[in-house]
């Protein structure tokens, strides 16, 4: 008995220690990993714009131009001379968004970036007084072209939205700029454009005769508001010089020259072609004039005399025939003279009974 006791003290020992053991082991939890993107797959998110949007009271359009021609596209560069269009506000007020008519980059590749931002100058695209900031994103475009029931191949209105007061002084001439493209590419966007000048009051980088499709909003904040009241002006315009249009700078030249291949042949307006026209001819009529003159039909008042009328009416000219027809001989009965003219009572009836 004694080891039989002996022998089931360390078997029971073994067991409790082995219970505890297995009691106090935990699972360890998976580790979830993650791989990082490759380098190409990277999308650089646009730097949001510090400045607050403009509180205004008022918004009204501005400038505007909506001509374009069929795949008409082209695109902003950060670079200098080919980052800005141009256009001269018409009202006063603060620039609160400018639409551009576009879409946006089919993919991001080696030339086009994913987004682009920039700011508003005044009088000239590299030293003009900088005002306020924008930004737009391709995944923006994107968005904004969704809301309208349009895809990613469609043109739309696209909305950069103003941040930051940015001034608006009637007849002087703003510069839309872009300084910066995201993932250090060169050009962003495909936006409609015109040729022939359509706006004569503003251009794109590209070509003196090219005008992007745009439309530009101008709002009114509290302090504006009062002082339209009062009949103060907004702006110092007294000491403010406008800027005029040719004051730009030149434009790069295109490998191609475009424009020449949509402009319409001119017509000829050489006036020895044409032959002289006599005054008094002027209102003669294209036709000839009839043989017999027509019966002409005027209202006359009973105070006007008779040689008045006859004065209304022109003598038309009979013209005689080149070819006389020719004589009939007269038969017995029309050569006879003619008898007096009968009843139609007698000549029916008389002829009955004949």
């Amino acid at each position: 008995m004694s080891y039989q006791k002996s022998f089931r003290l360390p078997l029971l020992l073994l067991l409790a220690v082995f219970h505890i053991g297995c009691s106090e082991d935990s699972p360890e939890p998976k580790k979830e990993t993650s791989l990082p993107l490759p380098p190409e797959e990277e999308i650089q998110v646009s730097a949001k714009p510090t400045e607050p949007e403009p509180l205004v009271y008022i918004e009204e359009l501005d400038q505007f131009q909506e001509y374009f021609k069929e795949q008409h596209e082209t695109s902003f560069s950060h670079v200098t001379k080919k980052n800005w269009m141009s256009y001269t506000a018409g009202k006063d007020g603060i620039l609160t968004k400018v639409l551009l008519f576009g879409k946006p980059n089919y993919t991001i590749s080696e030339h086009y970036g994913s987004y682009m931002s920039g700011f508003v100058r005044s009088g000239n695209p590299d030293t003009g007084p900088k005002y306020g900031e924008w930004s737009i994103s391709r995944e923006e475009i994107i968005n904004q072209l969704a809301i309208q029931g349009l895809t990613e191949t469609d043109r739309g209105w696209i909305t950069l939205q103003m941040r930051g007061e940015i001034p608006q002084e009637a007849g002087r001439m703003y510069f839309l700029v872009c300084d910066d493209i995201g993932d250090k590419k060169a050009w962003f966007g495909a936006f409609s454009f015109a040729e022939g000048n359509n706006y004569k009051k503003g251009r794109f980088w590209l070509h003196p005769e090219h005008d992007l499709v745009f439309r530009t909003y101008v709002g009114k904040t509290a302090d504006q508001l009062e002082k339209e009241q009062r009949g103060e002006p907004l702006f110092g315009s007294d000491t403010a010089s406008l800027v005029p249009a040719n004051d730009l700078p030149e434009s790069p030249k295109p490998m191609v020259e475009l424009s020449k291949n949509f402009e319409p042949s001119e017509l000829s307006t050489d006036s020895s072609t044409l032959d002289p026209v006599d005054p008094e001819q002027s209102n003669e009529s294209l036709y000839q004039p009839a043989t017999l003159s027509p019966k002409v039909e005027i209202e006359i008042q009973p105070s006007e005399n008779k040689q008045k009328v006859e004065n209304l009416v022109p003598p038309v000219p009979v013209e005689a025939p080149k070819d006389p027809a020719p004589v009939v001989p007269q038969t017995i009965e029309e050569s006879e003279t003619e008898t007096p003219k009968r009843s139609l009572f007698e000549r029916y009836f008389k002829e009955k009974s004949e």
